[in-house]
């Protein structure tokens, strides 16, 4: 429960307007004795006082919050993004205030935690090409870490896709493959993926095809592999999880194909066997997006670049 003013006021035997002034720095203007001021800081410290954000505005003062606004709870790449946001906030002594869409989908219920908590700054986690709901913030730093619509405000922090899929098609090219099948859904990153790897494969004189399911995620995977009847193939997912499932429907049919990831999710690792995959760097993801919170940025897209993590899968 949080501490009030009221609280620090009847522990230290004062009243509420001097905790007020004290904690407000304005103690000194009316002659509040040194001691006193010394023990009612004291005081708020010892019972954990946080100014609240509102009073903070109110005060024309940083709230020093940050909202985050995640487009799918369900995708496990947003979970370690989470928990690397969380511990640099920390380190900056901000906070964060965390709310996201049902089927990626934005409404005015979702969003309304962050104006009630008057946050300084926003990032969002996950890819899209309509970003319309942003206006609604355009007065602050954001960032999107993902990628999103050329004209919407913020900065937009993401990976290199070129280059991710300039990898995968050298290292399937250097073990023999010549023909690759991509496996993924209508989302739009997922077609980012693919325009990616399909401009890769043609320099590179290399056959792709794409199967773009409706489903997500391992059934996606599960389906897509289940319906491939060749057996020189490389399989490429546009995530690790699709790459889940199409392993497992390869192991049923009992065939052995190469197959490759995208995010390098800790479960990539643990697979068995475990995955091939393309890394993404989230530390500096997300101390590329923290920044925008606290520095000026006159850049509108920061791209870093992932490194290609060969495991047993390829």
């Amino acid at each position: 429960m949080a501490v009030s003013q009221k609280q620090i006021a009847a522990r230290v035997g004062v009243s509420i307007a001097l905790v007020s002034r004290v904690l407000s720095g304005k103690a000194r203007e009316v002659g509040i004795a040194e001691a006193t001021i010394s023990k009612v800081l004291k005081t708020a410290e010892e019972m954990g006082y946080v100014p609240s954000a509102a009073a903070l505005t109110l005060k024309g003062k940083s709230s020093r919050t940050i909202g985050v606004v995640v487009y799918d709870f369900r995708d496990p790449f947003f979970g370690t993004i989470i928990e690397k946001l969380q511990a640099r906030a920390h380190e900056q002594d901000y906070s964060l205030v965390l709310t996201g869409f049902k089927g990626r989908q934005p409404d005015v219920s979702d969003l309304a935690p962050l104006h009630k908590h008057a946050i300084d700054g926003l990032i969002v986690l996950g890819s899209s090409e309509s970003s319309d709901w942003l206006s609604g913030f355009s007065d602050m730093p954001i960032a999107r870490i993902g990628h999103g619509n050329r004209a919407e405000p913020g900065v937009r922090v993401s990976i290199d896709e070129k280059q991710a899929a300039g990898q995968i098609i050298d290292y399937l090219i250097s073990r023999g493959w010549k023909r690759i099948h991509f496996i993924g859904s209508n989302l739009f990153v997922h077609s980012v993926r693919f325009h990616a790897l399909e401009n890769a494969a043609k320099r590179r004189a290399v056959m792709l095809d794409r199967h773009n399911l409706a489903c997500d995620g391992f059934e996606a995977g599960l389906q897509a592999a289940q319906a491939i009847s060749d057996d020189d193939v490389a399989l490429v997912c546009a995530t690790d999880v699709i790459a889940m499932g199409a392993l497992h429907a390869l192991h049923n049919a009992g065939k052995v194909l190469p197959v490759v990831g995208f995010d390098d999710i800790p479960a990539a690792a643990q697979f068995i066997p475990p995955i091939t995959t393309i890394q993404q760097p989230l530390t500096e993801l997300v101390k590329q997006a923290f920044g925008v919170m606290i520095d000026s940025y006159e850049k509108t897209e920061v791209m870093l670049t992932g490194r290609l993590v060969i495991r047993q899968t390829a």
